[in-house]
């Protein structure tokens, strides 16, 4: 719980300053993945397998950065696993899997009604976010 908290917050500053700005500042994430280690050494609320599992699609995010000449950004690469090493494997997939197809979502309506190109760029933060809060209250429910 208190890990969800600490991913919230954090995903809470960085959108607004992804939409701000389309800046995602390093010191937010260094600052998340130290209190994300602090949190999960006090709690052990995760297994280190699920931790380290849960690196891996940001790690994914980061290569895909690379290859794409930035189409994501290392800013969003490195949230994600930030957020990946908070959560676990479950949660940061679902938050994932939840985000992109918000995204997608968003990015059909402003080519539909004309108001973006197949290149807009859209802050991706904010998914994030909402695919967090989504998967969060799925969470309470079940």
């Amino acid at each position: 719980m208190v890990q969800s908290v600490l991913t919230g917050v954090v995903l809470v500053i960085c959108s607004y300053t992804d939409i701000k700005s389309r800046k995602i500042y390093k010191s937010v994430i260094g600052v998340h993945l130290a209190l994300a280690l602090i949190l999960h050494l006090a709690f052990r609320d995760l297994t280190w397998l699920s931790i380290l599992l849960g690196i891996v699609p940001g790690l994914g995010c980061i290569l895909l950065s690379a290859l794409s000449k930035e189409s994501m950004g290392y800013g969003d690469a490195f949230l994600i696993f930030s957020c990946g090493f908070s959560l676990g494997t479950d949660r940061v997939l679902a938050m994932l899997f939840t985000s992109f197809f918000c995204v997608g979502i968003w990015a059909l309506w402003l080519v539909c009604f004309r108001h973006g190109k197949k290149k807009t760029a859209i802050p991706f933060v904010p998914f994030l976010l909402m695919g967090e809060v989504i998967q969060g209250l799925g969470a309470l429910v079940l």
